[in-house]
């Protein structure tokens, strides 16, 4: 049996240990990424649990995380990462390209209750995605030539 190392969380409130009993792990990851559709189900999200945890007894939440949403056709992916001394940061992933100006493309989800803008290399299928979340399950970062945009989560948000 495979040492189950990390967790899945689907739309925010169904967590799992991620297996690799019916398909390899990047197949699963790419499998349960392609059945997102923006509407029962809209955002994904996978870390890895703590040293020795049983994941059969408990399954643990993490302050570090990769996570996406939007619908297998769109979507954006967030990283959050925390420095040594704990605070949190939360970073948009992108592939390398220019950002100039505001983020204009539109990623919806949750039947459009919920939507945020990217910009357009920040846009995501979910066969690309479903490459960065495995390099992110192997090495716990996300690897070249990905690159991470810094997102602003003070409230009130800034009016720009």
């Amino acid at each position: 049996m495979t040492r189950r190392t990390h967790v899945v969380e689907s739309n925010g409130v169904s967590r799992g240990p991620l297996i690799d009993t019916m398909r390899p792990y990047p197949e699963a990851i790419r499998f349960s990424l392609n059945r997102m559709n923006g509407s029962s189900f809209w955002a994904y999200s996978l870390w890895r649990a703590p040293e020795g945890a049983d994941l059969l007894d408990d399954i643990p939440l993490s302050d570090e995380y990769m996570q996406c949403a939007g619908s297998a056709e769109v979507l954006t992916i967030e990283v959050r990462t925390l420095d040594a001394d704990g605070t949190p940061h939360q970073y948009t992933v992108g592939k390398p390209g220019e950002q100039t100006g505001d983020p204009t493309e539109v990623i919806r989800w949750d039947d459009g209750r919920h939507s945020t803008k990217v910009f357009p290399n920040e846009v995501f299928t979910a066969d690309e995605a479903a490459e960065v979340f495995y390099a992110y399950f192997l090495t716990d970062t996300v690897s070249a030539p990905y690159v991470l945009r810094e997102l602003d989560l003070s409230w009130p948000p800034a009016r720009g």
